[in-house]
């Protein structure tokens, strides 16, 4: 998929989140109420323990397997500095990109999505699982114990 396919899908601009695979496909999964409101809590609580850092939901990420959008990114002030005024989507991902499985998520699918935004600049991968338990990812999809960025993440929502 290229460039310019996708510059002509975002200038749809669709009223609901969506994300695209390499053939530059439409993929959009509605969310339940459980998944909103772990995206929601969790926001508000990064807001209070990392007050500098700007948090986000769905941003449309290009990667190598088309637009991905993240259920929530983390940006340090100097990632929002670079890229507070870009029109569109994004080639660099925040430092951290969470992703709030629904009942109809697999691990294998989350698993797939963490390299996807590791190559375009990513440095965690946080996954919330339905039940509302935070797991912490770096680079080469290892687990960690906490996150190394934001120290006092939560371990669930």
């Amino acid at each position: 998929m290229n460039l310019k396919s996708l510059h002509v899908i975002e200038k749809l601009n669709l009223p609901f989140p969506w994300e695209t695979n390499a053939r530059g496909q439409i993929i959009m999964t509605p969310v339940n109420y459980g998944h909103s409101s772990h995206v929601g809590k969790l926001i508000r609580k990064l807001a209070l323990i990392a007050p500098d850092w700007e948090s986000g939901a769905e941003l449309g990420i290009y990667t190598s397997d088309g637009v991905k959008a993240p259920d929530i990114t983390l940006a340090s002030p100097e990632y929002h500095a670079r890229h507070i005024g870009i029109d569109g989507y994004v080639t660099e991902a925040p430092e951290i990109c969470i992703e709030v499985m629904s009942p109809s998520n697999s691990w294998q699918e989350m698993q797939d999505k963490m390299p996807l935004y590791f190559e375009v600049g990513a440095l965690e991968v946080w996954i919330v699982d339905v039940e509302g338990k935070v797991f912490f990812f770096a680079i080469g999809n290892e687990q960690l114990q906490n996150s190394r960025l934001i120290p006092d993440a939560p371990l669930s929502i």
